[in-house]
């Protein structure tokens, strides 16, 4: 990881520099993140924004003190920490009001339907819509570990399972099967 840094850095003395205030804060500053959000992965990402932000300004950061330095990182690991904490508590609250609303309709509604037809239908969607229905509600994962193994946000897995339902529904109620 530690590679990715260095690129964004120009001369080799502000390299060496880089390499040497990783290895004296990286376990400090994931201790502090971790303390905070007590989360491993959440942790490791506050750690990895923290070292892109100090690689960025690193002209400016190189002049601090060594009291100055020790001072900015501990305030940019916790405030980075502190507004990935209250992000994620957002975004947890918001998605236990959709899913206590939206559990509700999808059972009465979907239970409803024919499995093959269901099935048929899922089939023709876009593969977008496919994946994420067949990882939520098949394998049984959670929006967050589908968030991970896609590679997009929390929100976007919700908003493609949202999405797809809405054109099952569509697709139920203008199909064959609609009405019998």
């Amino acid at each position: 990881m530690i590679n990715l840094y260095l690129m964004i850095l120009e001369t080799d003395a502000d390299k060496s520099l880089f390499e040497e205030l990783y290895k004296k804060y990286k376990a400090r500053m994931y201790k502090c993140a971790y303390s905070i959000l007590h989360n491993k992965e959440d942790a490791e990402d506050v750690v990895h924004q923290a070292f892109l932000t100090i690689a960025n300004i690193f002209e400016k950061f190189k002049a601090f003190s060594c009291h100055e330095m020790d001072a900015y990182i501990v305030i940019l690991i916790r405030n980075t920490s502190i507004n990935l904490y209250n992000k994620n508590k957002r975004s947890a609250e918001r998605c236990t009001e959709f899913d206590e609303e939206q559990i509700a309709v999808d059972v009465d509604y979907f239970d409803k339907i024919n499995y093959e037809y269901l099935v048929k239908i899922i089939s023709k969607l876009p593969l977008i819509y496919k994946e994420v229905l067949l990882l939520r509600y098949v394998e049984d994962f959670s929006v967050k570990h589908i968030s991970k193994i896609s590679g997009i946000s929390v929100d976007g897995v919700r908003k493609r399972i949202e999405r797809a339902k809405k054109l099952l529904k569509e697709e139920i109620e203008s199909g064959e099967y609609y009405g019998k």
